[in-house]
């Protein structure tokens, strides 16, 4: 565990502990500063890149909407992981779809109307 005190300019002090498994004596704790913040700096330009490229706002990540957004895009994200491996891993005997074939199968099922829950 780094204890880690920043003087801002304004004059605010910032303190945290970071918890790591690296030991001491092989990461200094300016190396471990150093590893901290570029973690935030990538994030930062992932966020600069979506807003001002792609026109995407933050979302409220508690936000109810933004739950259901975060859910829906990791089943697109498995959908689309499932149809590359039925493209590409060929297991069986069947023949290997194409991409057309495989974006009309993802097409036609995502407007399918789903029955209605009657529980």
């Amino acid at each position: 565990m780094f204890f880690y005190r920043q003087h801002k300019p304004d004059g605010k002090v910032v303190e945290a502990y970071w918890l790591t498994n690296f030991p001491s004596s092989r990461v200094g704790v300016a190396s471990l500063f150093h590893m901290a913040k570029s973690r935030w700096e990538i994030e930062n330009e992932g966020f600069n890149e979506a807003k001002s490229r792609h026109g995407l706002e933050h979302i409220c990540h508690h936000h109810a909407h933004s739950l259901l957004i975060r859910w829906l895009l990791a089943m697109l994200a498995l959908t689309i992981e499932r149809l590359y491996r039925l493209r590409y891993l060929r297991r069986g005997t069947h023949t290997p779809r194409s991409g057309a074939e495989l974006f009309l199968t993802l097409w036609v099922n995502l407007f399918r109307p789903c029955p209605a829950d009657t529980s």
